[in-house]
């Protein structure tokens, strides 16, 4: 009787701990979501700011020792690179935070189904 009970608390420990790390990863895979749908609203403060605005890009490449000196039209065109760059890394970030959320799901959702279902069975006899 006593075995029984000590399996059964460990069936539910297994679960109740795959729900917390299943919450955790559907948080980050709605991050995920979040950086693919609007990566300019997920890239940290620090790097927009360096590429929000032509202005900002163009005030930035200055203060840099050693930097060339380019026209206008060859710092907007780097300033597109750079700005493109940046939304397509936050966006690569976010396909990953979605792909690591699916990772933990499959190999979760096995474990929390045999532990529920073990659980289960030793609670009716």
């Amino acid at each position: 009787m006593k075995k029984e009970v000590t399996k059964q608390v460990y069936a539910y420990v297994v679960c109740v701990i795959c729900l917390g790390v299943g919450i955790i990863f559907l948080c980050v895979g709605i991050y995920g979501v979040i950086k693919i749908i609007s990566p300019e609203f997920t890239i940290p403060k620090w790097e927009w700011k360096k590429v929000a605005t032509f202005q900002s890009f163009k005030t930035d490449w200055e203060k840099t020792e050693g930097a060339v000196q380019l026209t206008d039209e060859e710092l907007r065109i780097r300033w597109q690179d750079k700005k493109e760059i940046a939304i397509m890394g936050e966006k690569r970030d976010g396909m990953q935070n979605l792909t690591n959320m699916l990772i933990c799901f499959v190999i979760i959702l096995p474990i929390f189904i045999i532990h529920w279902r073990l659980a289960r069975k030793l609670r009716e006899e």
